[in-house]
């Protein structure tokens, strides 16, 4: 029967190595998801932009392609992504609805990105002009991984993460399926963000990095581990 001096060590380095392991298979399996999602975006942008009108879009097919649209804003709609942090500055990401010329659709856009004002009471006075408008941009289905903090998570024109459902149920408008990231257009203040923020953070090679360090961590684990159990088989014949 193995003491328990011998028994802890050892429990200590299976777990050990399958925790290293498991965060490395995370690492490879981040660097095939954005591989994969920079491939779709480059192959994407090579092809000429879709129309949003009348007709629904397939997701499928829409999803990190370049689109168009026409139409009015629906300024009272707008909604406010909070806590979006560029270059250390706190602020809001600007989503409103267009009201497409063609049909009875409406486009949710993601026109930028504003700065927080110093109170937390105030909002950023955002600039919407009236009239017909072109916009253009990247379309993208709005991903549910993530993390919301408390159950607040829409708070009058404030919200923590946006989801088709989740707008569609607060605002009764029939939707277009995706959100169109607006590049371009007009002088309204706000600065244009990423369709797909994660592809341009942390790169693939970064994570396969990352996975040959864990992978590292486990192969010593083990090493140690044998040695460890080697030198008590030994004290024990002795």
């Amino acid at each position: 029967m193995l003491k328990r001096s011998a028994l802890l060590p050892a429990l200590l380095a299976v777990a050990l190595t399958a925790v290293f392991l498991s965060a490395g298979v995370w690492q490879v399996r981040r660097a095939h998801y954005k591989d994969m999602l920079q491939a779709g975006i480059e192959a994407a942008a090579a092809e000429p932009p879709m129309h949003a009108g009348a007709a629904m879009l397939e997701v499928a097919h829409a999803n990190l392609h370049r689109l168009e649209a026409r139409g009015s804003w629906v300024a009272e709609k707008t909604v406010l992504l909070d806590n979006k942090v560029r270059d250390g500055v706190v602020g809001y990401e600007v989503v409103t609805p267009l009201r497409l010329a063609e049909g009875n659709l409406f486009l949710l856009v993601n026109r930028g990105w504003i700065r927080a004002p110093q109170l937390r009471s105030e909002l950023p006075a955002v600039t919407t002009l009236t009239g017909t408008v072109a916009v253009e941009g990247v379309a993208r289905v709005p991903s549910h991984r993530f993390i919301e903090l408390g159950n607040e998570v829409v708070t009058g024109a404030v919200w923590q993460n946006l989801t088709m459902e989740r707008y569609a149920a607060w605002s009764q408008l029939p939707l277009q399926p995706v959100v169109l990231y607006q590049t371009g257009g007009e002088a309204d203040g706000l600065q244009r963000v990423e369709a797909a923020p994660e592809a341009s953070g942390i790169g693939p090679d970064r994570h396969r990095g990352y996975a040959l360090t864990w992978f590292s961590l486990a192969g010593v684990t083990v090493v140690l581990g044998a040695m460890t159990w080697y030198r008590y088989g030994r004290n024990r014949n002795d």
